[in-house]
């Protein structure tokens, strides 16, 4: 059975702005399609378990008819599968919010995903409508709502993004809205982590991966000295192979690095030119103390802006829009490539040389080189509930102090998931020397 949303989306595929898709919720075709759900799981995502404790279903169950948001971890990729399956296990129906990219990616997509209970947002941007339907949603309490508080993706299973403060301000606002007809609502915002283990010895793929990477980059797999070439170690190579696409990144941009600078400075460097280029071109100016993936999700608003933008008054204005669109296209791959590699830094697999820390390095490499993405299997999902907190408790604190109310309770979900996120780690499997 289909679900358009188990799948990557072309990367390519942005929104046309003043687009939104809202949820149109049909229970009985939510309960068809999950008939299947475990087998497209295991299908697309090479997950054959999903692994929660007994004492998490029950933390969830205690809170089945009160107002919930859900707020799961992102940084595997395909957590949405994993909650619904989990709602299908509490016979729930949950509302979930979702990238617009995803809507357009097949005609099917804008028609079956609201019906399913997901509703569009345009990712950095202020998107009025998706964000009323978040407020009354959280108000209304008719059903849960799933919110991915890191706001994007980045393929490392072991990395957090910053939580986005926004996503709880608009919590407590609807907070507010509940308080008006019951002063004593409640609102949980139940923090989880999702990490994917793999169940069987992952090094004859990563030897694999590495050799096929290493053809790519013409790199040669041994170590040369006076007398002979020995074998590298896994690491050695895989840091030769990152080496090897940063110095062919900076090559490409004219970007030359300082001298001494480490591989973190150079892959920082690169982001940094990569972004201030694009905002130069097109005339944006970031505020002082935005992030990366703010800059990032800026300028892929403002390329949105021209693709979609036609005057249309006269044939020759028909005419110039285009060809500002023609040169805006050619800007999505650049953003793309800057966003994945994001939260690349040098020290993700060596500070903790697991199995999955090396295969998640080892997927963005290969979509950066190859331009695919691999899922290895099989694996297990494992989850974990962390204790929820009831925005009821803060109200009164949020009322003295709005602003830090919400970066406070931003803070302190972020952290539980962290914490879960770290303690999953424990006793994963280490990548052995080649």
């Amino acid at each position: 059975m289909p679900f358009p949303f188990l799948s990557d989306y072309d990367a390519r595929a942005r929104p046309k702005p003043n687009t939104f898709y809202p949820p149109k919720t049909s229970p009985t075709l939510i309960r068809l399609l999950r008939l299947g759900i475990r087998r497209s799981i295991r299908r697309k995502l090479d997950v054959t378990e999903i692994e929660i404790s007994d004492a998490d279903l029950d933390t969830l169950r205690r809170l089945k008819g009160q107002r919930v948001m859900l707020t799961p971890s992102h940084s595997g990729g395909f957590e949405p599968h994993i909650v619904m399956y989990l709602s299908k296990l509490l016979d729930d129906i949950y509302n979930f919010i979702a990238a617009i990219e995803l809507f357009e990616q097949a005609p099917i997509n804008s028609w079956l995903m609201p019906r399913l209970g997901v509703y569009s947002v345009i990712r950095g941007a202020i998107d009025r409508p998706s964000l009323s339907m978040t407020r009354k949603l959280l108000t209304d309490a008719e059903r849960w709502l799933v919110v991915f508080p890191e706001g994007q993706t980045i393929w490392q299973n072991s990395t957090l993004v910053p939580f986005q403060q926004g996503v709880f301000q608009l919590a407590f606002k609807a907070y507010e809205d509940a308080r008006k007809a019951d002063n004593a609502a409640h609102l949980y915002c139940v923090p989880m982590a999702i990490k994917y283990v793999y169940l069987r010895d992952m090094h004859d793929d990563i030897d694999a991966s590495l050799a096929t990477l290493e053809h790519a980059l013409a790199i040669d797999a041994r170590a040369a000295d006076d007398d002979h070439a020995t074998p590298l170690s896994r690491y050695a190579r895989l840091r030769r192979i990152a080496e090897a696409v940063v110095i062919a990144n900076e090559k490409s941009h004219g970007v030359t690095p300082a001298e001494g600078a480490s591989m973190n400075d150079r892959i920082q460097g690169l982001k940094e030119f990569a972004i201030a280029r694009l905002e130069q071109q097109l005339d944006i100016t970031p505020p002082a103390r935005a992030t990366l993936l703010d800059r990032i999700r800026t300028l892929f608003n403002a390329v949105d802006r021209v693709v979609a933008d036609d005057p249309a008054q006269s044939p020759y204005e028909h005419a110039l829009a285009e060809e500002r669109q023609q040169v805006a296209r050619t800007f999505y791959d650049d953003l793309w490539r800057v966003l994945q590699f994001v939260a690349i830094y040098d020290g993700y697999v060596g500070e903790s040389m697991t199995v999955e820390r090396f295969m998640d390095v080892l997927c963005l490499l290969e979509k950066e080189v190859l331009k695919r993405r691999h899922v290895w299997g099989p694996r297990k999902a494992l989850v974990r509930v962390g204790e929820p907190v009831d925005l009821r408790d803060r109200f009164d604190a949020y009322t003295n102090d709005k602003r830090a109310t919400a970066s406070d309770v931003t803070m302190q979900i972020e952290t539980a998931v962290r914490t879960m996120l770290d303690d999953l780690s424990q006793g994963a499997a280490m990548v052995r020397d080649a």
